[in-house]
């Protein structure tokens, strides 16, 4: 595999990661930051267009690394992409999966 695609497809998860990350799975849940005593958050309306955002986004993480595995010639190049998908899966499911 050419070293560009690999580091494209590299940076392209370690962005989509950070997103996964970054974005809240409530958007009130700050108010917890800052009151702890809240023990229930407001409802969120706009939770399923961020589910559907990040999900589009695990699709495009995914099949890059999966591009790398098919075409790369080395194992051990192949066994850090399988890690990363199953990586950004977990961590999707983890995080936006309810």
């Amino acid at each position: 595999m050419k070293v560009t695609a690999g580091v494209f497809a590299h940076l392209l998860f370690a962005c989509g990661f950070l997103v996964f990350i970054a974005m809240p799975s409530n958007k009130y849940t700050w108010m917890q930051e800052m009151e702890p005593s809240i023990s229930t958050l407001p409802a969120d309306d706009g939770f399923a267009d961020r589910t559907i955002f990040t999900l589009l986004l695990l699709i495009v993480i995914v099949a890059a690394q999966l591009g790398i595995v098919f075409t790369s010639e080395s194992k051990k190049e192949k066994g850090i992409s399988i890690v990363l998908v199953l990586v950004a899966i977990a961590a999707w499911l983890l995080r936006f999966w309810q």
